[in-house]
């Protein structure tokens, strides 16, 4: 009887012992489920800290991606630079940034580009400014070469003005241009058919501006069919780049004064009644004309 109260006795303190343990154990597993249910709450929460993060430095980093995008600059140096930081900007949105880590060399990279991205704005504002200084240069350099145009083309037309007043001052003329008909006494005659000779008398004018010394003056009769009365050397003028026939010629020693002058045709009977026109040319140009009516 004893024995059997013995074995009960420690039946009884095993299953004590078995009831401690099991109490211990739930314990423990109770404590270890609320302890995994804060690390999951907390492992929840960081990862919604850390997407939260990343989306809101991804949306930073595309802003910056846009503002790359609104930069112009035509340097070409710069465009590649700015299409490398861009490269950059796409390397890190595709980055999976889901610890502390991640998060702080994304931070690190984004203020570097966007440090990068002010002096690039800097550089761009520093060319265009620049480049508006050259453009606002360049138009009055136009302008200046316009102006300078105009100038020089006035001053050439003035030029061509002053050469053709100088020419026209420096030409010989002629007034009181006569035309005599002599007979064979050297008398004058009014009639073509006892003409001998055919002289023709005008007065070479002063002129203070044209060379002095000799001159030669050239005469030219034209009939009224047009015909030129010739000379017996068959004498020819060059006049507007043409050579004409000549009646005849004179040297004079001019002295810019005054000096009343006398040609002289001899009739070989080519005259025929009817308007005559007279010219009267000197260095390549002519300097006096009149008509005459001759019966």
């Amino acid at each position: 009887m004893a024995e059997n109260k013995s074995n009960t006795g420690v039946l009884y303190g095993v299953l004590g012992l078995l009831v401690v343990i099991l109490a211990i154990a739930v314990y423990l597993l109770l404590d270890t489920r609320k302890n995994l249910t804060l690390v999951s709450a907390d492992l929840a929460e960081k990862t919604e800290y850390f997407r939260v993060e990343k989306d809101s430095l991804e949306g930073e980093l595309r802003n910056i991606y846009f503002r790359y995008d609104t930069l112009e600059s035509g340097n070409l140096e710069l465009q590649v630079e700015m299409k490398q930081q861009q490269e950059k900007i796409d390397k890190l949105i595709a980055i999976q940034a889901d610890d502390a880590y991640k998060i702080r060399m994304y931070r690190r990279e984004m203020e570097t580009l966007r440090s990068v991205l002010r002096s690039y704005i800097v550089q761009i504002d520093s060319l265009n400014l620049m480049n508006q200084e050259l453009l606002a240069e360049n138009k009055q350099l136009q302008n200046t070469e316009r102006r300078l145009a105009t100038e020089k083309a006035q001053l050439e037309q003035d030029k061509i003005q002053l050469e053709e007043i100088k020419d026209l001052a420096s030409t010989l003329q002629a007034s009181q241009l006569n035309l005599v008909l002599l007979n064979k006494r050297d008398k004058e005659t009014k009639r073509i058919r006892t003409t001998v000779k055919v002289r023709v008398d005008f007065m070479l004018r002063a002129n203070q501006v044209t060379p002095a010394g000799e001159k030669r003056i050239t005469l030219r009769i034209i009939r009224p069919d047009q015909v030129v009365l010739g000379s017996p050397e068959l004498e020819m003028l060059e006049f507007e780049g043409e050579e004409i026939p000549v009646s005849a010629s004179r040297i004079v020693n001019y002295e810019n004064e005054d000096l009343p002058v006398s040609i002289f045709w001899n009739n070989d009977g080519e005259i025929v009644p009817g308007q005559h026109k007279v010219e009267l040319h000197a260095e390549g140009k002519l300097i006096a004309s009149a008509s005459f009516v001759l019966n």
